[in-house]
């Protein structure tokens, strides 16, 4: 919604939220309290489980008529498979896990990271609409409250074609922890020295009532859990506090953690990569 927000202030419309589902009421009266113009409806039931030929047809009927400027999608699994495949079927072209934005004149350009976060790309897209995924936390909340009117979107999907379909849904072995959710998180790396030592990494996570996480040398050494790891290859995290204790900052690292708000580094090489990140640093 920030990014959305960010986006009108030049392009100047509305700004709406779709749900697609067999049941669409319940977000819908959760999204109609946001600060946006409208919460567009598409209820059919077909849409019971993401079938993406069907939301592809349902939100490209939807183009057709309400002719956006834009479509946002999160970074999420579920975006970084429709926002493509929407873009193909509408034969426009879209920017995936995007963290920024600036303007040429009134021409958004639109930037992400590439090679693994060591560079950031700066994209424009001429064709509209304009498809965007935004990568997690690339964007502080919206938080201000509105009162969205509910428009249904009258689509008849039954005679769309299928090409494949879910059988079934099986719950995943949870993880102990979503370090996605946390607000604040201490994170250990290979300098905290040996498996022992790395107790004092949850001992200081229990009395901030915090979670504990790690960069992946700790996870591959078994010092910790897998589902721990914040990186390129484990958790992507924003918390409001951050505080990375011998993590030395590779650019695998750096990409899983750098959108916190507040970063504290310790470690004893002042020369460490992780204080150019770092909101406050200590050497020691």
């Amino acid at each position: 919604l920030t990014f959305a927000k960010k986006l009108n202030e030049k392009l100047s419309t509305t700004i709406g939220a779709v749900v697609l589902s067999d049941n669409v009421a319940p977000l819908a009266r959760s999204l109609s309290e946001k600060e946006i113009d409208e919460v567009i409806t598409i209820e059919s039931p077909g849409l019971s489980s993401y079938v993406p030929d069907l939301f592809v047809a349902g939100l490209k009927k939807l183009v057709s008529e309400k002719k956006p400027k834009a479509i946002l999608f999160p970074y999420t699994p579920f975006g970084a498979d429709l926002a493509p495949k929407l873009a193909a079927a509408l034969g426009v072209g879209a920017v995936s896990s995007c963290n920024g934005l600036t303007w040429e004149g009134n021409k958004p350009i639109f930037t992400k990271p590439v090679f693994n976060g060591k560079l950031q790309a700066s994209i424009s897209l001429d064709a509209s609409p304009m498809i965007v995924s935004m990568e997690r936390g690339a964007f502080p909340a919206w938080n201000t409250r509105g009162a969205a009117k509910v428009i249904p979107f009258s689509c008849d999907l039954s005679g769309e074609k299928v090409r494949y379909r879910s059988l079934g849904f099986r719950e995943a072995k949870k993880a102990s922890v979503d370090l996605t959710k946390a607000k604040i998180i201490v994170s250990g790396g290979r300098g905290v020295g040996k498996k022992e030592n790395f107790q004092i990494i949850k001992d200081l996570a229990t009395a901030l009532g915090a979670e504990y996480a790690a960069s992946r040398p700790v996870v591959d050494n078994e010092w910790t859990e897998r589902d721990r790891q914040v990186g390129s290859s484990g958790k992507v995290v924003a918390p409001n506090l951050y505080i990375a204790c011998g993590i030395s900052g590779a650019i695998q690292h750096l990409a899983g953690m750098k959108k916190s708000n507040v970063i504290v580094a310790i470690n004893k090489d002042a020369e460490a990569p992780i204080f150019s990140v770092a909101t406050y640093g200590i050497v020691g």
